[in-house]
């Protein structure tokens, strides 16, 4: 057990810190996962940005190299051994020289303006003469008498290569071509040169889509169709997707060459591309896993921690309760203690003076006051806690100023002024008019209390249009009972507690129910209470109820004819209850049946067939009192039927019934006024509760 109870307050200690520490922790893992995210999605523009780079080099790198052969040849072309009438013999050894000094060139030769072959370097004698293959680059070249690069061709021998062509021109005229053919590996050893990752893969295009140099080995496929190298899916924006010929995907990146029309393509793996979306998603996905995770613990601490409070809370305000309910239980000891004090001298007088019928009387009145005082009391205890509006009925309240304004005079010394006023035109509200005597008199009582040296308690009671220009949690019209005073005021950080129950700031002499009881009876009447203060100022209250809907009850200009029956039956578990009701009713010349439980009751009716009412107390351990009003109302209709009781927690609770009920202690009235009520609501099914006087 002591184990069990410090493992609590350990645990109790750590929630805290673990609830900090995951707050903290929780955004840094989200904010990491979304920053990894973030990142490697640059990685991958990165990426993108880095294949277009090389594609770029790669085609800067290739028009350099064009550029230099076109520069050689435009040497080559200046010499005189190409002036007409060209001498051949001399031109090729010149020719030849240069060649060997010049690897990418595979062979020379002279064409004319026709696009005849004049010469060729080396000139291979076991070779037929062919005509030239590539005519619309020699073409292009007399036309417009600029260097021109032709596209790759498959020669008749198989062989692949293309033509660098510059022209020969003499006074201005374009006498001959000289062309350089050049084997696709000078372009593929370019490709390579400018440091292509070996993962990637690099092409070359050229104007016609023919494949010019790959950095795969592909050489069946050099001179033909690139589409058998690589296909690229249509696609607007760059990059864009293909495929090689060995069905990998690739993600492309394009360049041209400058003045060629030849395009260079740079390709990585699609595989590797996706594994950078991969990692991000499973960062991301990895942080709000994480994230949810320990969201999930945090949300199970939290809710520990919360019940935990809770149960720290309930403690307390039990606590406080208990603190409060013995002062409140000392407080109406002393009173009840009061009342049993004048009782006990009251009986002892009577019993030594009791041929004294002056002094008798004198002592019977004393002891029947405090009856009355102990009635109240605990009718003002009880409606702390009533949560039904079963006493309510439809009032003026300008028509109980008078009552009121005596009951009111009592609550307060001589040194504090009280002024009420209810204007004659007041609206009827529906609510328990002894309930507003107690709240006015806990208000003014408090008023009292803190205005020590004396001052001014103001009472007054107004019509409102609509509640909700005053109130937001009302609306429609109702009248607002407004208790002022301008005393020291409440502290602004007491004003949120000033209803809550057991709740004072008066030390241990209060016990801090008196405010509770003003919201408990707004609340059950569907008002509302509000408080507002300002220190050294005073304070004000203020009770918000709406305005009756129902029809006001006339006021009966004579009392109906008093029936009571001649034969009762009494019910009740307690003795001495028991005997006081059959006194009661025997004094008023009622013939009385007593018994002590329900199930007696209904044997007893079924043999006596001349009892016309039955008076139950409601808490029995058998049969409820309520519960054999409703059987004996079935089984025998035309018999009254009248309810007594000190509590009822069901009735305080607002269960609906439907015989009159006295409260006890009762009065010889009281009781005459439920008898006869309980005969005339004979075979009226439905008929309310009646109100009687407390």
């Amino acid at each position: 057990m002591t184990t069990n109870v410090f493992g609590r307050i350990r645990w109790g200690g750590i929630r805290p810190a673990l609830l900090l520490l995951l707050s903290a922790v929780i955004p840094i893992i989200v904010v990491a996962g979304a920053a990894g995210y973030y990142f490697i999605q640059k990685e991958k523009s990165a990426l993108d940005e880095s294949m277009l780079a090389q594609a770029q080099r790669s085609s800067v790198a290739i028009a350099k190299e064009l550029e230099t052969q076109v520069q050689l040849l435009t040497i080559l072309s200046e010499s005189p051994r190409l002036d007409p009438p060209l001498n051949t013999s001399q031109f090729a050894r010149i020719a030849e020289r240069l060649r060997l000094r010049v690897p990418t060139w595979d062979r020379l030769r002279i064409t004319d303006r026709e696009g005849s072959i004049v010469l060729t370097v080396p000139e291979d004698a076991s070779r037929p003469k062919v005509p030239l293959v590539d005519t619309a680059s020699h073409q292009q070249l007399m036309e417009k008498a600029q260097p021109t690069i032709g596209n790759v061709m498959r020669g008749p021998g198989g062989a692949v290569a293309f033509p660098v062509r510059v022209p020969v021109i003499r006074k201005e005229r374009t006498v001959y071509g000289l062309t350089a053919v050049i084997r696709p590996q000078a372009v593929t050893d370019v490709l390579h040169s400018t440091g292509l990752p070996s993962s990637w893969v690099g092409w070359i295009t050229d104007r016609d889509g023919k494949l010019v140099a790959a950095s795969r080995d592909a050489p069946s496929l050099v001179g033909g169709d690139a589409v058998k190298f690589a296909v690229s899916h249509v696609s607007i924006a760059e990059p864009h997707l293909g495929a090689l010929a060995s069905g990998q995907e690739i993600r492309i990146r394009t360049a041209t060459v400058a003045d060629t029309g030849w395009t260079v393509n740079i390709a990585m793996p699609l595989s590797k591309f996706h594994e950078l979306s991969l990692r991000g998603y499973q960062i991301l996905g990895a942080a709000i896993s994480i994230s949810l995770l320990l969201s999930g613990v945090a949300t199970l601490v939290f809710l520990r921690e919360q019940e935990s409070r809770r149960r720290e809370d309930a403690a307390l305000a039990s606590w406080q309760r208990m603190d409060a309910l013995g002062k409140l239980t000392g407080g109406v000891a002393h009173d009840f203690n009061n009342l049993l004090m004048v009782f006990q001298s009251g009986v002892e007088s009577m019993l030594r003076r009791r041929e004294d019928e002056k002094r008798v009387r004198q002592v019977a009145d004393m002891m029947l006051e405090a009856v009355g005082r102990g009635k109240a009391m605990t009718q003002r205890l009880l409606s702390l806690s009533r949560r039904s509006n079963r006493d309510a009925s439809i009032i003026f309240l300008q028509q109980r100023a008078e009552p009121l304004r005596e009951l009111l005079k009592k609550a307060v010394q001589d040194g504090v002024e009280l002024e009420v006023d209810f204007p004659p035109n007041l609206w009827p509200v529906t609510v328990d008019a002894q309930g507003v005597d107690a709240a006015l008199i806990n208000l003014v009582t408090n008023a009292r209390e803190a205005m020590t040296s004396g001052g001014r308690v103001s009472v007054r009671a107004r019509n409102v249009d609509d509640l909700a220009f005053e109130i937001r949690k009302l609306s429609g019209p109702g009248i607002a009972i407004v208790v002022s005073d301008d005393g020291p005021g409440i502290r602004q950080e007491h004003l949120p507690r000033v209803f809550e129950p057991f709740f004072t700031t008066k030390g241990d002499t209060a016990t801090g129910l008196g405010l509770t009881q003003v919201y408990s009876l707004a609340d059950r009447s569907d008002g509302y209470v509000a408080v507002s203060s300002v220190e050294s100022r005073g304070s004000a209250f203020t009770i918000y109820l709406p305005r009756a809907s129902g029809p006001v009850p006339e006021v009966a200009q004579e009392p109906a004819p008093e029936v009571l029956p001649r034969k009762v039956l009494v019910v009740d578990d307690t003795p001495s209850s028991l005997s006081v009701a059959r006194l009661a009713l025997q004094d008023e010349g009622i013939e009385v049946v007593a018994c002590s439980g329900g199930r007696e009751a209904l044997s007893i009716l079924n043999d006596h067939q001349d009892i016309e009412l039955v008076l139950s107390d409601v808490m029995m351990p058998d049969i409820g009192g309520i519960e054999l009003s409703e059987i004996v109302r079935k089984r025998h209709p035309s018999l009254g039927f009248v309810l007594m009781t000190g509590y009822s927690e069901a009735i305080e609770k607002g269960q609906n019934v439907d015989v009159p009920v006295v409260v006890k202690p009762f009065t010889k009235i009281e009781l005459r006024e439920a008898l006869s009520r309980g005969m005339t609501a004979v075979g009226r099914a439905g008929a309310n509760i009646v109100i009687l006087r407390r």
